[in-house]
């Protein structure tokens, strides 16, 4: 339909020179824009300001997650899994992209324990965004095939 965009847009607005510096790093890193700010927000490290808003977000998220999983395990076992796949597939997304950001704060806040980051494992996001792309080839070649 036109007008219809299938994925929502964000949009900021930098200041002269933080789009001076974006622009250039752009041009430098062989990406398209849009791709550069996507991978540039998403393998970057996350910081976190420690206000009690901010904070009480993080608790509420993640104890809304403990009851969703509860919830799961308590249908599961009684043989009562009522999601439908279209259901199942977005909250797969939205639970993977909170525990993804999870491990990223608390990677990044390592410091405030006494604790080195976690750098062994730094790609992990890179080998996650790898295997699904392997994963869609694979759909893709099955239904080219098929």
């Amino acid at each position: 339909m036109p007008g219809k965009h299938k994925n929502q847009t964000i949009a900021f607005r930098p200041s002269d020179w933080q789009r001076a510096l974006i622009e250039e790093w752009v041009a430098m890193s062989g990406y398209h824009k849009k791709d550069f700010i996507a991978r540039s927000c998403i393998y970057s490290n996350i910081v976190v300001v420690g206000s009690q808003v901010n904070i009480k977000r993080i608790v509420d998220a993640l104890q809304e997650m403990q009851c969703t999983m509860k919830e799961i395990v308590r249908q599961l076992q009684s043989g009562d899994f009522s999601l439908s796949e279209d259901t199942y597939k977005e909250m797969k997304q939205d639970y993977l992209a909170m525990a993804i950001t999870v491990v990223d704060i608390v990677n990044g806040a390592a410091y405030l324990f006494d604790k080195i980051p976690d750098t062994d494992n730094q790609h992990w996001k890179a080998d996650l965004e790898l295997e699904q792309f392997r994963n869609m080839l694979n759909l893709k070649n099955l239904v080219e095939d098929g």
